[in-house]
């Protein structure tokens, strides 16, 4: 039997830690590197439209998934490898009256299950810097599921190459971070995936999103009421999240200067 006090002892893991900033889907729907803006960026480098098959992987609580469905009329796949994730996700499409156009499940990236060639176009926020494994393998299962010339687009917090040893410490101490990416690092990976890169853009700050921004007072309120009181009691009963939260807040008080994100998207080829 394993004492308690072992447990505790035992670094956060990256899934603990998914879970934990969960808490925050219903106020921050796009937590990601430029919010927002960056999914709107993205959704238009990659071109869905009403005869679209679109995948979200690692689709959170269904926001740009449910923004691509309303926006684009396209029928929209959400999967996400956190049970309560696809729960939040579907909760959000019956509330915008979209769940005809949206399917969540929950599925691992490494094992998707779908055909061959099925998708027209497959989108992920933030998904590849926090995922253990191999990340060439993991987009190579991506790339079998999309059709040829079908899109895959990223949004993907990047480094600087030229940056302080100290900031690759936190990164490395970080939960949410299994390696990271500078803008030639990811180019390449999707190049050995099978992905032709035919757009990239790259910021060099990242806009942390605004809490109030598009969920009004009411979403707020909400937030205050169900979800903050939480967050408290888990930052209270496990000091290993407290040791996360201060490594995040370190991160972001240099990240305007040292890192960025970049928005991708590769083609896969024409067959021969």
């Amino acid at each position: 039997m394993i004492a308690k006090n072992e447990k505790d002892k035992k670094p956060i893991g990256t899934r603990e830690w998914y879970d934990f900033v969960g808490l925050l889907a219903d106020i921050l729907p796009a937590i990601h590197p430029g919010g927002p803006d960056a999914t709107r960026a993205l959704l238009e480098m990659c071109g869905p439209d009403a005869t679209s098959r679109v995948l979200d992987v690692g689709c959170g609580s269904g926001n740009t998934a449910c923004t691509i469905a309303d926006d684009y009329g396209s029928h929209v796949y959400g999967i996400d490898i956190s049970e309560v994730m696809i729960a939040k996700a579907q909760e959000r499409a019956r509330r915008q009256g979209l769940s005809g156009k949206l399917e969540f499940r929950v599925a691992d990236v490494f094992d998707l299950p779908f055909e061959d060639d099925w998708f027209d176009v497959v989108v992920l926020e933030s998904v590849l810097t926090p995922l253990p494994g191999d990340k060439k393998q993991a987009l190579k299962e991506i790339v079998r599921v999309v059709r040829s010339g079908g899109k895959v687009g990223a949004n993907e917090g990047t480094v600087d190459p030229g940056a302080p040893p100290e900031i690759m410490v936190l990164l490395e101490a970080h939960p949410a971070f299994q390696g990271h990416f500078t803008p030639e690092k990811l180019r390449d990976l999707f190049e050995r995936s099978g992905l032709e890169v035919v757009e990239m853009r790259e910021a060099r700050e990242i806009d942390i999103p605004q809490a109030t921004k598009g969920i009004g007072l009411g979403g707020l309120l909400k937030f205050m009421v169900q979800a903050y009181p939480k967050l408290v009691l888990r930052l209270i009963r496990d000091h290993r999240i407290r040791e996360a939260q201060k490594i995040d807040n370190e991160i972001t008080k240099i990240s305007k200067e040292h890192m960025g994100y970049a928005l991708i998207v590769g083609q896969k080829p024409m067959k021969k």
